[in-house]
């Protein structure tokens, strides 16, 4: 996420209820951050497909680090 949309992840992630475990780091860019969090419920996928849609996050595969595209994910 680029860091100036921080914000607004924090307002979505109370909006959904705090739906996920939400680990903010250092991204290896200047100027992001990279967010973890583990879609294991409903909640947790609307807050991350949200966040794709509206604040242009980019998801990755934990693990391989490969890129995920959200009709890959969601549909």
């Amino acid at each position: 996420m680029e860091d100036t949309s921080l914000a607004q992840v924090q307002y979505y992630w109370t909006y959904y209820g705090k739906p996920c475990k939400l680990i903010e780091m250092a991204a290896k860019t200047e100027n992001l951050t990279a967010i973890l969090l583990r879609m294991n419920n409903p909640d947790a996928g609307s807050f991350v497909y949200m966040l794709c849609e509206r604040l242009k996050a980019r998801m990755y595969e934990l693990g391989t680090k490969r890129p995920l595209a959200v009709e890959e994910v969601f549909m």
